[in-house]
Formats: C-alpha cells, structure tokens, sequence
C-alpha cells in the first residue's frame, strides 16, 4: 500500500515521518528537481510511506507544489495523511478542502493539539471527523503521543472510502458535475478546469468559458477568487462547530497576534516595517557599509596600481586589473553588506512567526498575479537588487 504525507511547511511533517518509519527509510531527489525525496516503509504496518515537499495548496504556483500535485495525480496513492497545524488550523485545512476532492482515502492527523489546551482551545475532533466526512486523530509529533492511535487509524482505512463534500454554493456546485459529467473527471480535475489551470488547457472549450463568464459575473470577481472565498467559509463554519474555547488569559503572543494580524491594519503594519528593514539595510547600516567597503576598495586598488607602475606595467594591463577586476568586484561588494544585513531582519521576522503569518494574509492578493504568497520573500530581495548597483556605481567612480 501506498501512502502519501502531506502538509504546510512547519507542520510538524518530517517529525511525524521519522516517528512513523523509524530509520527505514530512503533519500533521494525528485525527479528533474533538487528537492529531497523520502520513503520509508511504517512500522508493524510495512506500508510504503512517501513524505511530500511542504506546501500550502495544489495549485501550481511553486516547484514544491508542483511535484506534489504531479504525485498525488499521477501515482495515484491508495492513501493520503494529511498532518495539520492545530495552532493555525484555517490557514492549514485549505490544502484539506483540495485533497479530499482527490476521491482518495484522507487522514486528517492535528498535530501540536495540545498547545492548543494551554490556550484553553479543544478542538472535538469527532465533530471536526463529521463535519469533514473522514478520520481526525490528534497527535503530538514532539512528544511522541497519539502515534500508536494513527496506526490503527491506518490499519482501519485500508477498508474505507472518502467521499468529498459540496462546499459551495448551489450554482457553483451544479456548474462543477457539469465539467464532471462533460469529461468525465473527479472533482478536484473539475475545479481545476473551471479555474483555468495551466495543467487542464486541453478542457478549455467554448462550454467551461461560458461557465466561467458566468459566475465571474454574478459574483464580480475571479473565478480563482471565488473557489478561494468559499473554501475559506467552510474551513471558518467548520472551525467554529468543532473548536471550544475557554476563557483563559491572554498570552502576549495572541494580543500582538491581533495587533499585526488585524485585517485593517495588518498590511499598514506591513509596509512600515518592511521600511524600518529597508531603512536599516540600505539607509542607517547599510549606507556607512557600503562607503567603508568602498573606501578600502579605493585603497587597495591605489596600491595595487601604484604596486603594477613600479613594476613598468604596461597601460593596458594596469586598467584591466584597475579599473576591470578590481573596481568590477569592488562594486559587487559594495552592496553585500546590505544583503546580508536584508537577510538577517528578513531570518529575525521568520523566526518570530511574523513572515508566515503575513505570506498566508498576502496569499490571496499574489494568487492574481499566479503567485503563491511564499514569494514574498523572494519578492522583497528582488525589490532591494533593483537599486544596489546606484550605491557601486558612486562609489566607485574614479
């Protein structure tokens, strides 16, 4: 038997892997890329278990999530564990909502429930399993609790089926069993005709455009747009029927948590400090490590010319090492320090949880544009390689 773990990044996914196989297990490459592929056969089961890149959903906008999708559709496994963030269970059950459409087995695994407990969250995981239409088993990869319960869970799923849920409107739904029954697709082949993926071009005839026309206009927006909003409606009806919250105290951590993630002011909240990372990489810091490589340039490239006309270098060899090499990698190095200095505020907002929060706020928004919001940070670096070289160049003119 085939099964595939599935998961956000950070969710604990490699942990539950390693608890599950042990140290049976195989490394490699995916094929055509350099990510690393694992295998391992789970113990006291000796099914073959497949630990898939981190991703947030099986559209295609990142190689992750392309050799996921490529997986889950082609290899077709005859089980998927899908291991959930309990701590951000919206942001994680929208990869849920698109892998139960698969008409594959899902297994539902919370993990890090019991952070939850000490907020005086509990999440009824028997609601959460009816309400979904599938097996929830809470679990702790840390600590190493609920392992025992998922193999039975495992051993008991060999013998089920999953069958997907209609989460959207009637008319959305009626118009996805039309694709269904035109080409005889499941539904997630279905949506993703609808959406216009790039993988399904073959299925854009004159009955899908139609189709998409239409409730891009009844619901004045993209149709990406529209299968996104409800499928966020359901994972916050859903949430709200299985999860019970206590009155407890607020930690510091959920009071900033309403403070940056406000979805009035969290994207203001964004922009200044995105500023304060930029003022302090190009403008304070930056500026003063720019002029002092720089200048040391400058010396060492004085010497070397003085060094290579003391010699009787010819004319032509002296400015090539001068003004060619020396003053070419001294314009290089003239902006590293401001990446480095760029990359070490972009690891302090990663490690304090705040670039995580704001690529999931930001995923909607870059989805327009085809984006996943994991380019973010790519995003931001590309935006700061706009204008290193206006530093080199005044630098270094001579």
């Amino acid at each position: 038997m085939k099964i595939a773990l599935v998961g956000n990044q950070n969710s604990g996914k490699t942990t539950l892997f390693n608890l599950l196989t042990g140290t049976n297990q195989k490394i490699g490459n995916w094929p055509g890329v350099t990510i690393e592929r694992k295998i391992g056969k789970i113990k006291e089961l000796n099914d073959d278990l497949v630990d898939l890149p981190g991703i947030y959903s099986l559209s295609p906008y990142t190689v992750e999530e392309e050799v996921s999708r490529k997986f889950v559709l082609e290899e077709k496994p005859d089980l998927i564990i899908n291991i959930v963030d309990a701590t951000s269970i919206e942001r994680s059950l929208y990869l849920t909502t698109q892998l139960m459409e698969l008409d594959t087995k899902v297994i539902i695994v919370l993990n890090m429930a019991d952070r939850l407990e000490k907020k005086g969250i509990h999440i009824d995981t028997e609601k959460l399993s009816r309400e979904i239409g599938t097996d929830v088993v809470s679990i702790s990869a840390l600590k190493g609790t609920g392992i025992d319960n998922l193999r039975e869970v495992i051993r008991r799923n060999k013998k089920t089926y999953v069958k997907s849920k209609e989460i959207f409107k009637s008319d959305i739904e009626n118009e996805i069993l039309k694709i269904r029954n035109e080409f005889k697709v499941n539904r997630f082949e279905a949506i993703k005709i609808l959406e216009n993926d790039k993988l399904y071009q073959k299925y854009q005839i004159a009955i899908v455009k139609n189709i998409r026309q239409k409730l891009e206009e009844t619901y004045k927006m993209d149709i990406e747009e529209i299968i996104a909003n409800f499928r966020y409606e359901y994972i916050v009806e859903i949430k709200n029927k299985s999860t019970k919250i206590k009155e407890v105290k607020e930690s510091m951590s959920d009071k900033l948590d309403k403070i940056f993630l406000n979805k009035f002011i969290a994207f203001p909240i964004f922009i200044v400090i995105m500023f304060l990372v930029y003022y302090l990489s190009v403008g304070v810091v930056g500026s003063f490590t720019v002029d002092w490589v720089a200048e040391n340039v400058e010396k060492f490239s004085s010497s070397v010319e003085k060094g290579l006309i003391n010699i009787g270098a010819s004319d032509w060899s002296t400015s090539l090492v001068v003004d060619g090499i020396i003053a070419g990698v001294g314009a290089v190095l003239g902006f590293v320090p401001q990446l480095i200095i760029l990359f070490l505020c972009i690891s302090i907002l990663e490690t304090t949880g705040y670039m995580s929060r704001v690529t999931f706020l930001l995923d909607k928004l870059f989805k327009r544009f085809g984006l996943s919001g994991e380019t973010l940070v790519p995003f931001i670096v590309g935006l700061r390689m706009q204008c290193p070289c206006n530093n080199g160049n005044k630098n270094n003119k001579r």
